[in-house]
């Protein structure tokens, strides 16, 4: 009985989501940072350098209210057959400071000299690719810049170097004005200077943070439906090896992906949200409810299930090796979205090319993502109440979890008016194993008695306003009228192959046209949240009229992992920008969902300059 309200409270999660996801963007979609206040990267960070005898040096004018940090400058050869470089020299004194990305730190404000020795050149040049990275005082931190430079080394032609002009168009020179795109690529280039025990720490903690995301939340009713599906009273110590065999089958399984992400650099997240993959977990799912719901009870043929029992020795049928089984097959299916923080370690696992480094991190991950679910499988198997009546409803209650996770996984694949209709039966099928409809004779049963009859009001009250919209004409016209507004006014031209992609940027290029990129999916829910809100706004339909309007559908497409690529991108939404020559604007794209008005901000202050 003490259990139930934990119950409820998981259950609450999995519904909120999608009762409040309206408001969600104006909770979490805001930035606070106003881009237009912020200079470009290359006025903020003026660098230049020369060669004098055998000593490169460089020198950055750094604009009022900015800064360099001390511990991202780096610096290589290029071409390591040209010459070596020696132990960096910083002629100034930086500022100790105390960062929000990177904790104590030393800074240089106005201007910082480095000269750099080069050893035993064995060419009459050298061209050597320099790393730096600076934030401005009032909040933006820009994406670490890497600048190629040639110098001629005496006894050629001397004088400043010479930037590589095509080094400086790739997308990780250019500054990131953009929230979404710091903490993605941001996550990815502090990666890249770090140790591998760091990497370990920072993919640990990110583990724990994503622990408490609508991603991973379904995790916690699956591992306690299977901790109560034990149908005893259970031990603190069984509870623990459960868990712990739950979340070594998750972590082994985000292992795995780290490999197969380091060897191939795969879009294993697109691959995840492709609907059929979708909706046969989701089946599975729901046929793990069912099992909740004492309709059947899920045992593995008595041939292997004493194999199984053999091998463990200590858990009836083999109960270990399938509680990891059901850790690794909720690695796979209850994490469709693609967070920023998550697509930042996917870019920098991929870019390594190594397996090993990827199968680490990502263990790391998952270890990370599973140590609250250890706490919390570990102590709910000691507090769930003895066999018998309320057993019953405690299982119902965590069937209707694994039922709720099975609907979130596929809520973006039906239609709205259904969707709404079977998350009210959801809740009144949780209403009455909460005793709404029995007679309440103790306090705490009038207390559940009351919680389930609220959710069956709200179970009403859903149910009534989809079959409202469906039978309301008005609402129905205006739903449609808006998608054709939507549709005339921005005019998107839907591509599914490269070729179209770079037909459609050379015409535009031929026609000095800006362009405008939407990366879409029908699984991608943040990518169908922007086209019925903010793509939907007037003054964003206005703003971009001069555009050409792309969007790239990866949904069933054989070219999905291709056209990603094309822009070193994981999967949708992303949306890029390119100006009247062709060149991407990249430090306004997105890659997360906006709210309308952020998304709306972000237009003005892209079509202002």
């Amino acid at each position: 009985m003490r259990f139930l309200p934990i119950a409820f409270i998981t259950l609450f999660f999995q519904l909120f989501p999608v009762l409040a996801s309206a408001e969600t963007g104006s909770l979490f979609g805001q930035s606070n940072n106003n881009d237009s206040e912020f200079l470009p990267v290359e006025e903020a960070f003026k660098v230049e350098g020369t060669v004098e005898g055998q000593t490169l040096k460089l020198h950055w004018d750094v604009a009022d209210g900015y800064y360099l940090y001390k511990h991202r400058f780096k610096f290589s050869v290029l071409s390591p057959e040209t010459g070596k470089l020696g132990t960096p020299n910083i002629l100034q004194k930086g500022k100790i400071k105390e960062d929000p990305t990177f904790g104590t730190v030393e800074a240089f404000y106005h201007e910082v000299d480095i000269e750099v020795p080069i050893l035993a050149p064995r060419s009459g040049s050298i061209e050597v690719q320099v790393r730096y990275q600076g934030c401005a005082d009032k909040g933006l931190c820009y994406l670490p810049q890497k600048t190629a430079m040639y110098f001629p080394l005496p006894g050629e032609a001397s004088g400043a170097a010479k930037e590589s002009s095509s080094a400086l168009k790739k997308a990780e020179t250019q500054p990131s004005s953009n929230q979404d795109t710091s903490s993605a690529l941001g996550l990815a280039s502090i990666l890249d200077q770090s140790s591998l025990f760091t990497i370990i720490g920072i993919f640990f903690v990110l583990g724990l943070g994503l622990t408490f995301t609508p991603c991973v939340l379904p995790m916690i009713p699956i591992l306690s439906g299977i901790i109560v599906g034990q149908g005893e009273a259970i031990s603190r110590k069984k509870a623990f090896t459960l868990s712990l065999a739950y979340v070594l089958g998750m972590a082994l399984t985000y292992a795995i992906a780290g490999v197969i992400a380091g060897k191939t650099g795969a879009k294993l997240q697109l691959y995840m949200q492709d609907p059929t993959v979708l909706f046969t977990f989701a089946g599975v799912f729901i046929l793990l409810s069912l099992s909740m719901f004492g309709f059947y009870e899920l045992q593995l043929p008595s041939a292997i299930q004493n194999s199984l029992n053999n091998i463990s020795n200590k858990q009836k049928g083999g109960t270990l090796l399938g509680v990891a089984a059901m850790g690794a097959l909720s690695a796979l299916v209850v994490s469709p979205c693609v967070s920023a923080p998550l697509a930042g370690a996917l870019i920098y696992i991929g870019n390594t090319g190594d397996g090993t480094l990827g199968g680490i991190s990502l263990m790391a991950l998952g270890l990370g993502m599973g140590t609250p679910l250890l706490i919390i499988g570990t102590t709910g198997g000691n507090i769930l109440p003895k066999a018998g009546g309320w057993m019953d409803s405690v299982k119902g209650l965590f069937g209707v979890g694994l039922l709720a996770v099975a609907l979130w996984l596929i809520k973006h694949l039906i239609p709205d008016a259904v969707g709404i209709i079977f998350w009210g039966l959801l809740a009144m099928i949780a209403a009455a194993y909460l005793g709404a409809f029995q007679a309440a004779e103790t306090p705490k049963a009038q207390l559940f008695k009351g919680i389930g009859l609220t959710l069956a009001t709200l179970c009403l009250a859903l149910v009534l306003t989809a079959v409202a919209n469906t039978l309301r004409p008005n609402i129905s016209s205006s739903s449609i009228t808006a998608q054709e507004t939507n549709t005339a006014g921005l005019a998107f031209n839907r591509i599914r192959t490269m070729a179209n992609l770079e037909q459609s940027l050379i015409q535009a290029k031929q026609s000095n046209q800006p362009v405008m990129i939407d990366y879409y999916a029908d699984w991608c829910i943040s990518c169908i949240e922007l086209e019925h809100e903010a793509f939907q706004n007037k003054e964003v339909i206005s703003l971009l009229s001069n555009h050409r309007l792309i969007q790239i559908d990866l949904t069933d497409n054989e070219e999905a992992e291709a056209l990603l690529d094309r822009f070193n991108l994981q999967g949708p939404p992303s949306i890029l920008f390119f100006d009247t020559s062709g060149d991407e604007q990249t430090s306004a794209r997105i890659y997360a969902y906006k709210d309308e008005m952020s998304f709306l901000q972000h237009i003005r202050t892209l079509t202002s300059g």
